[in-house]
C-alpha cells in the first residue's frame, strides 16, 4: 500500500503517514491530529443533534459506564 493510499483512509493514517514519510515533525503531527480529531468529533455531535431536532430519538449512553453496564442498556433498548 502506498503512502497516498494510507492518507486516504482517515485522520490517524493521514497524519502518521505524513510523519513517517518525513513530511511532518512529530510535535506537529500530534498537534494537528489532536485538532483534527476534535473537529471531527464536533461535526459528529452536530450531526446527531440535528437528527434529534428532526425527531430522531438518540439514546445517549454514558461513556464512563462499564462495558457490562453499556451492554445491559443496549439490550434493554433493543427489547
Amino acid at each position: 500500500m502506498t503512502a497516498e493510499e494510507l492518507i486516504y483512509y482517515g485522520l490517524e493514517y493521514k497524519f502518521i503517514t505524513l510523519y513517517l514519510t518525513g513530511q511532518m515533525q512529530y510535535n506537529d503531527m500530534i498537534e494537528k491530529l489532536t485538532i483534527a480529531i476534535q473537529q471531527f468529533a464536533k461535526r459528529q455531535l452536530t450531526w446527531f443533534r440535528r437528527m434529534e431536532r428532526n425527531g430522531m430519538k438518540i439514546h445517549w449512553i454514558d461513556g464512563e459506564l462499564t462495558l457490562d453496564q453499556k451492554v445491559e442498556i443496549i439490550i434493554a433498548l433493543l427489547n
